[in-house]
């Protein structure tokens, strides 16, 4: 009897380590939360050639929504996502000043994923994404240059690449951890241009139906 219990015991564990992940194909919802850190943006005008402004940000955080179709280990899905980053300080010829103000990133993402499909429960993919971006600086105050109250935005060809893993609960409930590059073209504001780019770690849930 005790055998019996132990081969039972024993079964149910193999049962909830090693979900088959085969049999979600279909459409699924998720969505995640991070860790944004963006990089260093340099600004550059063109009625001051030779000078480039550094601006550093603060780390941040990012959230998104995707609905998808899963075609068994390759995924497609729209996903609209929104960053966050505090604006740190702001300088050009090793001189930096205090600034105050944030940059949103309010983007849509037509992403990609292959998921390596094994034996266990842990799923892990590679995953790429393009579609569009509105930049937007907020409140720039630029400390003891009199210089605040900025605020503008530009919509601008977006992409990321990525990887994670993905860990089933259940044939139909999944949690991610994903890391993601997430970059744009330059956005334009009257005579300034603004890079961004930002290295995101997110966890989050997918649901499929």
């Amino acid at each position: 009897m005790k055998k019996k219990l132990f081969i039972i015991f024993v079964g149910a564990l193999l049962t909830f380590f090693y979900v088959p992940v085969s049999g979600a194909e279909g459409f699924y919802v998720s969505g995640n939360i991070g860790f944004a850190k963006a990089d260093d943006s340099e600004l550059t005008d063109s009625t001051v050639p030779g000078i480039t402004v550094d601006t550093e940000f603060d780390s941040g955080l990012s959230f998104s929504a995707a609905l998808g179709y899963d075609f068994n280990n390759f995924r497609v899905e729209g996903e609209i996502s929104y960053q966050q980053n505090d604006i740190d300080n702001i300088g050009a010829e090793g001189v930096y000043f205090d600034a105050t103000g944030d940059a949103v990133a309010l983007s849509f993402l037509i992403n990609g994923y292959y998921d390596f499909i094994n034996s266990s429960a842990f799923t892990p993919y590679v995953s790429a994404g393009l579609g569009v971006a509105q930049i937007e600086f907020n409140n720039l105050n630029i400390s003891r240059l009199g210089f605040s109250g900025s605020s503008d935005e530009d919509t601008v060809f977006a992409y990321q690449i990525g990887a994670g893993v993905g860990y089933a609960i259940t044939e139909k409930v999944t949690i991610d951890l994903k890391y993601r590059y997430f970059g744009t073209a330059d956005s334009e504001y009257d005579t300034t241009e603004a890079e961004f780019a930002s290295h995101n770690v997110l966890i989050g849930i997918r649901l499929n139906f």
